[in-house]
């Protein structure tokens, strides 16, 4: 792994400070890699970076090591928010979000590496994302017929009814191919608040972390981050939260309905699922969202419904 500009160290998890969470599980090492938001615009002199922590028992970690240090000429240059990474064919690829330059979007791009820590390299042809539109949040989801998928969020900035939608993917994962198809409209949801942003002086329904899971009962399930209303049920506090779609189908295509109940109402939020060394199932996520600065990363144990 690769050392870079930040002291490598043995770290808590509530003493790790990130946001959008992701845990890749090595079961061939017996290790857990830790990706997320940390370094995302670069500070001084120093480019954006990915970085990776490593741990053998999801409490005690090691890092930050550089999972991805761009090169001259990389097309993002800031916002290096959210990568995921998945085993594909052998290799190991991340999608993550960038933003471009002037009058340039931000979208999800791929990159590769032939190790989980990196060091990762461009792979995809840009943004796999549509490049007149500005995105974020992509995910990965490969179905039954082995059709690829990139599922992520046309932002509320832009259109201002944030939607969740899919695209597919080539088979090298250079480029997406065909159509988008809609997921879901973020102003549709009985739950949800608009989100202001002072500073470009806009509001909406803000779309966030989609992450798709197929359970062992054949149910296709979709994670996603908003923030909803206060008191919307007993215990909703108004925060950032994570709500749950399902697929009637089990594709992609859907259709696709909503569970009226939050899976998460207290200020945490951009979720995704993994399996630990012995198969128990956890939910990934960052806690608290709010004050900026106190974000940790948060595995809590979960349970599939037969």
């Amino acid at each position: 792994m690769i050392k870079g500009f930040r002291k490598v160290k043995r770290i808590q998890s509530d003493m790790i400070h990130i946001r959008d969470p992701f845990i890749f599980t090595h079961k061939q090492e017996g290790k857990y890699y830790l990706f997320g938001t940390t370094f995302a615009d670069g500070c001084g002199d120093e480019d954006p970076i990915f970085e990776v922590y490593v741990s053998e028992n999801l409490h005690v970690w090691e890092g930050p090591y550089v999972a991805f240090k761009p090169k001259k000429g990389f097309w993002g240059v800031r916002h290096y928010w959210a990568p995921e990474v998945f085993e594909i064919d052998g290799r190991f690829y991340m999608f993550a979000s960038f933003k471009g330059g002037i009058a340039e979007h931000r979208g999800t791009g791929i990159l590769v590496a032939d190790h989980p820590a990196g060091p990762y390299t461009d792979h995809s042809e840009g943004p796999v994302t549509p490049g007149d539109w500005e995105c974020l949040d992509g995910t990965y989801y490969e179905d039954e017929l082995g059709e690829r998928w990139i599922v992520f969020c046309h932002e509320w900035t832009q259109i201002f009814e944030g939607r969740i939608k899919a695209l597919r993917l080539s088979r090298d994962l250079k480029k997406s191919v065909g159509a988008p198809i809609e997921i879901l409209n973020a102003a549709k949801m009985p739950w949800i608040r608009q989100f202001s942003d002072p500073r470009i002086e806009k509001s909406g329904y803000l779309t966030d972390a989609p992450f798709l899971f197929m359970a062992r009962s054949g149910e296709l399930i979709l994670l996603w981050s908003s923030y909803s209303i206060p008191n919307y049920s007993d215990r909703g506090l108004g925060g950032y939260t994570v709500a749950v779609a399902r697929s009637t189908s089990g594709r992609v295509e859907g259709p696709w309905i909503h569970d009226e109940e939050l899976l998460l109402d207290r200020n945490a939020g951009h979720s995704s699922l993994f399996r630990d060394l012995e198969g128990q199932l956890y939910i990934c996520t960052h806690y608290p969202d709010t004050p900026h600065g106190n974000e940790r990363p948060l595995f809590l144990k979960a349970k599939e419904m037969e």
